[in-house]
């Protein structure tokens, strides 16, 4: 009977470990919302964002509108990233000084889905960073962040006003997935 009652206690051990590793392969401890917290929509939110002033006050602008493309790729939103990509490519037109993101944002008038501008994405945020080097910062950080996992195991970088990860080349599907690289001041 001593038998019995040990293996039925061994069976039901192992039977809750294994729903609880179930559980765990699902979703990732660091992809569960806090329970303390309510769940927001914009998964781009983060406790430590930084606003950005470059002694550029044109500058500024074209950076808080790549920030835009970047948020509405993290919640991969076709009509937002439509809206905001639009926008930022109207902002660098006809402005010399920043021709070089100006043509990286060129393919963006073309782009119909999330995915095809999170590839143009990539150039862009390179371009931008190059800009950032040539200017000035008056107060905040940029975060230099980098996914190892992004296109097909290739990787890519990206800008960010947090230190937090907030992936814009898979959104939900590997939210945090990235480190940060870099704090440029």
């Amino acid at each position: 009977m001593k038998k019995y009652l040990y293996l039925l206690v061994l069976i039901a051990f192992f039977s809750c470990k294994n729903n609880e590793t179930e559980d765990v392969l699902k979703t990732a401890p660091s992809q569960k919302a806090p329970s303390s917290k309510p769940v927001s929509s914009d998964l781009n939110e983060t406790s430590t964002k930084v606003d950005v002033t470059f002694e550029n006050e044109k500058f500024t602008k074209i950076y808080n509108a790549y920030l835009d493309v970047k948020a509405s790729l993290v919640n991969t939103d076709n009509e937002a990233s439509a809206a905001s990509t639009r926008a930022f490519f109207m902002l660098l037109k006809g402005d010399e000084t920043y021709a070089a993101i100006h043509t990286a944002t060129i393919p963006f008038t073309e782009a119909t889905t999330v995915k095809e501008r999170r590839t143009i994405f990539e150039k862009v945020s390179a371009a931008v960073e190059v800009q950032i080097a040539n200017e000035k910062i008056i107060s905040g950080a940029v975060y230099k962040q980098y996914c190892p996992m992004a296109f097909n195991g290739k990787g890519a970088y990206w800008l960010s006003n947090s230190n937090e990860v907030r992936n814009p080349y898979f959104g939900d599907q590997m939210l945090k997935c990235g480190v940060v690289e870099k704090e440029i001041k």
